[in-house]
């Protein structure tokens, strides 16, 4: 994780330091230096232990980097770059200015990140000459122009910056999957087939834009329904084709979790995640763009998964989440249920509660006793929530993270909502959670998730396939 540097890491930071000069300690004594207007020092920590630092003076959106140093045993983890990237997001710097030594290995460095030589300094240091250098940060507005289809939303979306909704269109399939208890793949992508055309025409008309103004088309390919994110996947294509675009490839969850960057929402790095969606539930590290680690997940089933099936059993419409939330409002947690995964791991399990449930609806059918459908509805919702939050308590003691985000379509069931709320107000937490807009599948969030990837240049080919099963972790 980066952090600014306390007091604490002084010898680490003294013995660093000393690979830059002998005199470091003296010339940047870190107590005199971190209280200097302006100054900034970050540290890129593991495990308590300080592996590199960053040290910059701030002038207004540019900066001067003054100092970066790495351990030499870690050099490999690409500490100074990420170091380097975080200075310039945390600051939304629009350009970063250096000085180094001519015959200095760090030219290569920097060159390969974006640094030019604007000036050489002649004798600067002694007989040697100095380069100033400089990285002009790109500042043009990118609008992406983006495309869900992965499930029973068709959708597109035009995205500024990763950030700004400039224009979104959804057209949902919930009242014809209604019909069935749940969504019907074949039925799903024949309808997607039919939508897409118009939501897109759609969604470019309200913009009062061109595909010619687009720099990018994105387009989530994993995971999903394989005949509906290949409706979605062509459509991008044949974009891409037409207007000479790049192609960006988007992994679904991932939009969930930069959903937390529309609007007013933004990801703030090191954080800790909660992905809550009908095939997802994980507790996450995110400590950047596109680094996430899993710290716990389901064994079994997700809960989005759980709530859907014990929907179902209390004779519930699909989809199951939002009407076992609005029966349970009806209700109080009457019925004595097993608590799921009552460890002190980080990881979850919803497939004992679910089955729970089918057990006990059947036992008392069966005995022609009724069931209190708005007491078990708000039983089940209590427990599995409960145990959410539990974990995620478990989560924040463990890694003590500043930050939290929430992702995930279940991310808009307003007791989870409130629970989590209350457990980062407990721990003085800043936490993101989507608007109700944008919890559930849209494509807006995959424009914002494609953003980062267009920054790196990382583009898909138009032998790009779907993929069903694609794990978010793995980009």
């Amino acid at each position: 994780m980066i952090d600014k540097i306390s007091l604490d890491y002084k010898l680490d930071y003294d013995r660093l330091g000393y690979k830059l000069n002998d005199n470091f300690s003296y010339l940047f004594d870190l107590e005199s230096t971190i209280n200097k207007p302006y100054n900034y020092i970050f540290g890129y920590f593991e495990d308590n232990k300080l592996l590199g630092f960053i040290h910059i003076v701030l002038t207004v959106d540019e900066a001067d980097l003054i100092n970066i140093v790495v351990d030499d045993y870690y050099r490999h983890k690409k500490i100074g770059t990420k170091l380097i990237y975080y200075v310039i997001k945390r600051f939304n710097l629009k350009a970063l200015t250096l000085e180094v030594r001519e015959s200095n290995d760090a030219v290569k460095f920097y060159e390969h990140l974006g640094f030019e030589v604007k000036r050489v300094i002649p004798r600067y240091y002694g007989n040697e000459n100095a380069y100033l250098m400089k990285k002009v940060i790109w500042v043009k507005d990118v609008y992406i122009f983006a495309i869900e289809s992965s499930c029973d939303e068709t959708s597109a979306a035009i995205i500024k910056n990763g950030k700004d909704v400039v224009s979104l269109t959804i057209n949902t399939q919930i009242k014809t999957h209604e019909n069935y208890g749940g969504v019907v793949p074949e039925i799903a992508s024949r309808m997607h087939t039919e939508a897409i055309t118009y939501v897109i025409d759609d969604c470019i008309k309200k913009s009062g834009m061109i595909f010619d103004d687009m720099d990018a088309i994105a387009v989530t390919y994993t995971p999903g329904l394989l005949g509906s994110l290949l409706v979605g996947i062509e459509a991008a294509k044949v974009l891409a084709l037409s207007y000479n675009k790049p192609l960006i490839a988007v992994n679904h969850i991932a939009g969930h979790i930069y959903a937390n960057n529309l609007e007013d929402n933004s990801i703030t790095f090191p954080s800790l995640g909660l992905v809550v969606s009908g095939g997802h539930t994980e507790i996450i590290y995110l400590e950047d763009d596109y680094n996430f680690k899993i710290l716990g997940s389901t064994l079994d089933d997700a809960i989005g998964e759980a709530y859907d099936k014990v929907a179902r059993v209390l004779d519930l419409k699909y989809p199951g989440g939002p009407n076992i939330e609005k029966l349970s409002k009806e209700g109080k947690p009457s019925y004595k249920l097993p608590i799921p995964m009552n460890d002190d791991s980080l990881n979850l399990s919803f497939s004992g509660l679910k089955s729970s449930i089918i057990n006990l609806v059947h036992n008392e059918t069966q005995r022609g006793n009724e069931i209190n459908k708005a007491d078990l509805a708000c039983s089940f919702q209590t427990i599995a929530v409960d145990e959410l939050t539990r974990k995620v308590e478990l989560a924040i003691k463990k890694y003590n993270p500043k930050n939290m985000i929430v992702a995930g379509g279940v991310s808009a069931n307003s007791y989870l909502r409130d629970e989590i709320i209350k457990v980062c107000k407990k721990y003085d937490i800043n936490l993101s959670i989507p608007k109700m807009l944008y919890c559930t599948d849209n494509a807006a969030m995959i424009g914002a998730a494609a953003y980062p990837l267009f920054k790196r240049k990382e583009f898909a080919s138009f032998d790009l396939n779907g993929i069903s099963t694609g794990n978010i972790f793995k980009f």
